[in-house]
């Protein structure tokens, strides 16, 4: 498994956007917040039919989470790269934290 994360480590050309806490939410046009969920923080990269779930650690967890995967293949856009928190929302869209692990 070490073999893939640095694999995977060494070809990242892109950063994390780690989110991080504030009181308010920013009033200005110019910037973009989120909700802070408690999940797994994922980049997620499309190349083509080449979909990539990377972890902060590097790993790939694609087999993981196949739903993810399988949404962003239904996407029309063929290379992208999102950056965002892996979450369960139960059906009272409460987060369901042992169905992440």
């Amino acid at each position: 498994m070490d073999v893939m994360r640095s694999k995977f480590a060494a070809q990242m050309h892109y950063e994390f956007s780690i989110p991080t806490n504030a009181d308010k939410v920013p009033a200005s046009p110019d910037w973009l917040h989120e909700v802070k969920y408690d999940g797994y923080r994922m980049m997620l990269i499309r190349e083509q039919d080449c979909v990539r779930l990377i972890s902060t650690g590097g790993y790939d967890w694609a087999r993981r989470f196949p739903r993810i995967v399988a949404a962003a293949r239904m996407l029309r856009q063929s290379h992208f790269i999102i950056d965002g928190e892996a979450v369960v929302l139960g059906s009272r869209r409460r987060l369901r934290l042992r169905r992440t692990a």
